[in-house]
């Protein structure tokens, strides 16, 4: 059978969603991921770096939050599927991509290396 429609992904710029900065030891931020107009969803690519020393108990523990108003009022649950850790090593850079239905979303993202500051970024890229 085939498809009546055949999608497609808008590739974006690296970091168009949250650019490349330093988090803090022990500290979030969090950006909106809004593929609620004219999309079937999209992709979250999170970046996480870490410095020169990471602590034992360390990674950037990433969440969805999902709004069905035009509050927006998120949700204090993450979505289904985006509570997720990327794990940190010294000096490397390393990516994990999550999809997300249509909707709005806030991102979060947590250092969890209570001693050390990582390097997050992420892009988005939704699917029409």
């Amino acid at each position: 059978m085939a498809l009546q429609y055949d999608p497609s992904v808008t590739l974006n710029t690296r970091y168009n969603a949250y650019s490349s900065q330093s988090l803090a030891a022990a500290t979030s931020t969090t950006f909106t991921a809004d593929f609620s107009s004219n999309s079937l969803g999209g992709f979250v690519q999170v970046w996480n770096t870490g410095g020169g020393t990471v602590a034992a108990t360390n990674g950037c523990q990433v969440q969805a939050f999902a709004t069905a108003d035009t509050g927006p009022n998120y949700d204090t649950v993450a979505f289904a599927g985006t509570n997720f850790t990327i794990t940190t090593v010294a000096s490397t850079a390393a990516a994990q991509t999550v999809f997300l239905p249509t909707g709005k979303y806030k991102i979060q993202l947590t250092n969890l290396d209570a001693s050390n500051a990582i390097t997050v970024g992420a892009t988005t890229a939704p699917v029409a």
